[in-house]
């Protein structure tokens, strides 16, 4: 049973506008900069004043807000939740307007008066590069962050090397925009109360209490049972949490705030633009040596945590798929009068894999190789580094492969790419990826010059409790966002302690005054390699207070269990898990046990460290996949159309078939909408053109309807994770934007290197 959906389609949900509002609530609205860059003569709220409303501007703000959020390089930007001296983009908030009914709140922003002196605005990569005109005037440019990696000799290794390609690309600014845009209830008084619909805990709180000047332990975040999707987008809430508390500290009201779709464009989060070039040095007979990697990333106006992340995802797997042992990184976090960017799916992986596998195609046309053959030829094959048990592939640039048979995986695609290959009226593109999981929050710190608190945080807490009548209740701090984690967990404990589902009452759901640390939460594919091992470490640990009790009820030595029921050596005597809890709850003195049936278990892996010399194990899980797609052009309206898609994974033990597949539906759709259609735009001035759907071109049914996916499961269990299983779903935005690209090319006989695909011909 899907549990999450039959509360959806059942009209049962609990989103963030279903909860009621506290006594005394005040709706807010935003005033947000209409211009792109501009120095701020005045904010005037008095008028909304005089007209019912309440209003504070910045001087007014800045009295609650007292620090600026966290900042994630060595340069000196002061990131607040509005803007103080200046403006930076269209859409940056100068006040809030509050007022009892929500369309009073927006009719009072007419009556907000602000001069701003326009200064000309900063729109592009290149633009920006130029420092002519400066987003920060006391960075003295607008470039926040270069670093330059080396992994390896790749000074030998392109030297030596007879064959060397350079491949420049770009990849378009866009954004998830989930169902649900931002919403939140906000209570200020002697602590703070928060309901949001906040991809969290994780580091929300942390910002937040830095942010207000308050210890953590007066910050009670909470949200809903459910919200309507996220992909990332909902990290970046909490600089309109911080706002609204601001709002509510002033007024001394509650405040409800419900961003409007217009402002989920203009203001929420992207995926940023970046722009780059890839050189590869190979042999003749194409083994590659070494890679350079030069990105250029616009961040727009802020640098706003975790950003510049999105450049260092990815650290452990700069060489993808390849046994690749010399490569270089050099890194620009570019700033410009845009939006700020933040968290989207696959964070840094679609753009760097789009870089690295258009870039291996080119090497091949270069070499005169098939594609699928230099691929095959540079796999990793040998897994030659053991830790407990378990063998891995380290990475060049610090990451642990666990072993995997690549060649088996990407020989899947063999029999469908040789029938598609030569046919004239179709292109045929591949990609090869491995598909990172379960972060490792140390990755951040590569944007720093020196690491002063080293950290790694990515283990989290499970909570399971056996009520009396055996019934069984399980929380775990994070959201739900359609993925199907509560049907996981009730799945898994049913299935191990032979109890049905119905009496599993799963939460996930923010709650601060539960146990929670700075990784809490739902990103990164992180819920299978280590939300599901806390839970069966959990189960296990439940498994043996029971087996204890069940040695005194049944007042025997050992016991066996099967199916939910405890019996002795023997078997002539048993006790199943209800009439056990049960006794225990009204009668604990006849057990004479001092342990709980209530468990709170926490799992986090030593393989996991914060990095040393740029080098790191960014992730928990890498997962081999390998991408095809067929892509014929339509003769009538010019249009491309996938015929046929086929995705070829091992992503360990798979706990739930028809949910991981569900995941990477939506993954690869995702991936289609930003290769052909999705790009957040602006104009010379700085002015968003996208600000509604009907100007975001994303795809809709006619464009997949009739097309084909086929999806290859391989399972080989992770010996170095209890339950065996990475975590996936997101591997199919990472691959797809690559393939599509390829095939593509193939098929014009001409190489595509940017996404959005506009081609005109």
């Amino acid at each position: 049973m899907y549990i999450e959906g039959l509360r959806a389609v059942s009209g049962e949900g609990e989103y963030i506008n279903d909860l009621p509002d506290l006594p005394g609530t005040l709706y807010m609205t935003i005033y947000r900069s209409p211009i792109a860059h501009g120095k701020i003569k005045k904010v005037d709220v008095s008028d909304v004043w005089t007209h019912g409303g309440l209003a504070f501007g910045p001087e007014d703000l800045q009295k609650v807000i007292i620090n600026p959020f966290p900042n994630t390089i060595d340069a000196p930007i002061n990131y607040f939740p509005f803007a103080k001296d200046k403006v930076r983009f269209v859409g940056e908030p100068l006040a809030v307007v509050l007022a009892k009914d929500p369309y009073k709140a927006i009719d009072l922003l007419d009556y907000v008066s602000v001069e701003i002196d326009e200064l000309p605005p900063v729109i592009s990569i290149d633009d920006a590069l130029k420092n002519e005109i400066l987003v920060h005037e006391e960075l003295k440019s607008n470039v926040a962050m270069h670093k330059n990696m080396r992994f390896g000799d790749t000074v030998k290794a392109f030297s030596e090397s007879s064959v060397i390609i350079t491949h420049s690309f770009k990849f378009g600014r866009h954004s998830a925009l989930p169902l649900e845009t931002y919403g939140l209830l906000v209570k200020f008084s002697d602590e703070l109360q928060v309901w949001a619909n906040v991809q969290g805990p994780m580091l929300q709180v942390y910002f937040l209490s830095r942010a207000l000047n308050i210890p953590l332990n007066k910050i009670r975040l909470f949200s809903p049972r459910d919200i309507g999707g996220s992909f990332g987008n909902k990290y970046s809430l909490y600089p309109y949490i911080t706002l609204a508390a601001a709002a509510s500290k002033l007024s001394g009201k509650p405040i409800r705030w419900s961003e409007s779709r217009t402002e989920s464009f203009i203001g929420s989060s992207a995926g940023g633009e970046r722009k780059g070039m890839v050189e590869i040095a190979s042999t003749k007979d194409g083994i590659i040596k070494g890679i350079k990697y030069t990105f250029y990333e616009d961040v727009g106006a802020y640098v706003r945590p975790p950003e510049p992340g999105v450049l260092f995802r990815v650290q452990g797997n700069l060489n993808g798929a390849y046994d690749i042992r010399a490569i270089e990184a050099e890194y620009y976090v570019v700033l410009t009068n845009k939006s700020p960017t933040g968290l989207n799916r696959g964070y840094g992986a679609p753009p760097f894999y789009f870089a690295l596998e258009t870039a291996i195609d080119k090497l091949a046309d270069e070499l005169g190789i098939d594609p699928l053959e230099l691929r095959l030829k540079n796999l990793i094959k040998t897994f030659d580094k053991e830790i407990d048990g378990q063998r891995f592939y380290e990475t060049v640039s610090g990451g642990l492969y666990p072993e995997q048979d690549y060649v088996r995986v990407v020989k899947a695609i063999e029999d469908e790419y040789n029938k598609w290959k030569n046919v004239k009226s179709v292109g045929v593109g591949i990609a090869v990826i491995v598909e990172p999981s379960g972060t490792n929050l140390a990755y951040v710190d590569l944007a720093l010059n020196k690491i002063r608190n080293p950290h790694s945080a990515s283990g989290d807490y499970v909570i399971i409790s056996l009520n009396p009548d055996g019934s069984i209740n399980v929380f775990v701090n994070g959201t739900n966002e359609g993925l199907g984690h509560e049907t996981t967990i009730a799945e898994y404990i049913s299935k191990e302690l032979g109890i049905d589902e119905s009496s599993i009452h799963v939460e996930n759901r923010v709650d601060t005054t539960q146990p929670w640390n700075l990784a809490s939460g739902s990103y990164s594919s992180r819920f299978t390699p280590i939300v599901m091992n806390a839970v069966k470490i959990a189960v296990e640990e439940l498994k043996n207070r029971l087996s204890e009790l069940a040695k005194k009820y049944l007042e025997t030595d050992s016991v066996i269990f099967e199916n939910g029921k405890f019996y002795d050596e023997k078997r002539q005597k048993s006790v199943d898990i209800k009439r056990l809890v049960s006794a225990y709850h009204w009668d604990p003195s006849s057990f004479n046990y001092d342990k709980a049936l209530s468990v709170t278990s926490y799992f986090y892996s030593p393989l996991l460290k914060p990095p040393q010399d740029n080098r790191i194990n960014s992730s928990l899980g890498y997962a081999i996949q390998a991408h095809l797609a067929i892509v014929k052009k339509d003769e009538v309206t010019g249009d491309f159309k996938i015929i046929k898609y086929l995705i070829v994974h091992d992503a360990g033990k798979i706990l739930n078939k028809n949910l991981l597949e569900g995941q990477m539906y939506g993954g690869l759709l995702h991936g289609i909408a930003l290769t052909f259609y999705e790009e957040l735009k602006y104009d010379e001035l700085g002015n968003p053109l996208v600000t509604l759907f009907d100007s975001y071109e994303s795809p809709t049914l006619s464009e997949v309807i009739d097309m084909e996916v086929e999806l290859i499961h391989f399972e080989t269990p992770a010996k170095y994770l209890p339950l065996g299983a990475y975590g996936g779903g997101e591997g199919p935005i990472m691959g797809a934007p690559a393939a599509i690209a390829n095939a593509v090319s193939r098929l014009l006989g001409k190489r595509i290197s940017e996404v959005p695909i506009r081609v005109i011909e």
